[in-house]
């Protein structure tokens, strides 16, 4: 009876350690998990780095730039045309 408990306690290690190697080897859905944190990443970088579309915002800050450049421009024109 201790035999057989010992065979089969035996059998089941054999089997838990197949399924377990078996299952490291499996590598279906890892490339689309990793794929997804990638996604995650990038994108969590991308609403840090952008804003989030307030006046702090990268997009903001841009905008402003753009628009001192342009105010610069139109007065060096008019003081242009005044001479």
């Amino acid at each position: 009876m201790f035999n057989k408990l010992l065979s089969n306690l035996k059998n089941l290690q054999i089997k838990l350690f197949i399924r377990t190697m078996l299952f490291y080897k499996c590598q279906k859905g890892v490339t689309a998990i990793e794929y997804a944190l990638i996604a995650v990443a990038i994108s969590s970088m991308l609403f840090i780095v952008l804003g989030s579309g307030g006046e702090d915002g990268l997009i903001a800050k841009i905008k402003e730039s753009f628009r001192s450049i342009q105010d610069g421009l139109s007065i060096s024109n008019s003081q242009g045309n005044n001479k």
